[in-house]
């Protein structure tokens, strides 16, 4: 059995039947986009052939809709040879596919965020604050996901780290780190939330790692107080080039820069 049905240029497209979604979410900083919620759903049932799913994701003041536009079919499913877990067939996959929000369109607010194939839709709440984003789907049949709560990690922060080895290095560290501070960046906090990419101790400060045989990662997390991400980086050269420092560096716009010893130098700048 098929399920057929239009995309925008008029083609019909087939795929077989979808009979639910479970969808996995949470936001995303890093990429030419910006930050944005991303949304990856994945079909229940398993199917013979590997399937893209795109979505067409509209907003209209407080209502988005994510349409099923078109399934794009990838051939049979890669076969990897592991134990079978449960009722799995290893020679079948599941369909999968993405779709976006950017924090650019979603204002503080309740919204009402749809979901829909050709077989099925599913109405559910997408409560959009500062530190937190929810997502309410009501008891069905078509749509599930494990994830409730969603925390966007805080707009404005430098954070990373400085790994080197012998502590006799760590003099050099703390300087770099004052040096940070003389640029007019502010040591800060944030809520101990799950965020994707940052992890803070129960009082909100980052958390140094330290391990045999005298190795170090001394951890910082700075308000950025209107202080541009490539002076940071220029700064930072100079220590890395003059000491024995690597230094990691990323901000919550979508900045990074690493500075490896084995590596060399890599910087991507935010959008």
């Amino acid at each position: 059995m098929l399920a057929l049905f239009s995309c925008e240029n008029g083609d019909i497209i087939s795929t077989s039947p979808i009979d639910g979604l479970t969808l996995y979410w949470d936001h995303e900083v890093f990429g030419h986009e910006g930050r944005r919620l991303r949304f990856e759903v994945s079909s229940t049932n398993e199917l013979v052939n590997d399937y893209e799913l795109v979505f067409n994701t509209i907003i209209e003041g407080r209502s988005i809709a994510a349409t099923l536009e078109k399934s794009v079919d990838e051939g049979k499913c890669p076969f990897f040879p592991m134990p079978v877990v449960g009722d799995h067939d290893p020679s079948k996959c599941y369909a999968s596919g993405e779709f976006y929000l950017s924090d650019k369109e979603l204002a503080k607010g309740i919204y009402s965020l749809k979901i829909s194939t050709p077989s099925f839709e599913v109405v559910s709440e997408l409560t959009v604050d500062d530190e937190v984003v929810t997502l309410e789907i009501p008891v069905n049949d078509y749509l599930k996901s494990s994830i409730k709560n969603v925390y966007p990690i805080p707009e404005n922060l430098l954070f990373g780290g400085v790994v080197y080895q012998g502590s006799d290095n760590t003099n050099d560290a703390e300087e770099f780190l004052n040096g940070l501070v003389s640029l007019g960046l502010i040591e800060t906090t944030v809520p101990d939330y799950p965020y994707r990419y940052l992890s803070v101790d129960q009082n909100g400060h980052p958390i140094d790692k330290h391990w045999d045989p005298d190795n170090h990662d001394i951890e910082f997390l700075y308000r950025m107080n209107n202080i541009d991400f490539k002076a940071i980086f220029e700064s930072s050269k100079e220590y890395f080039s003059q000491t024995n420092l690597n230094i990691v560096l990323f901000t919550s716009s979508g900045d990074e820069a690493h500075l490896s010893k084995k590596e060399g130098i890599t910087v991507v700048y935010g959008h």
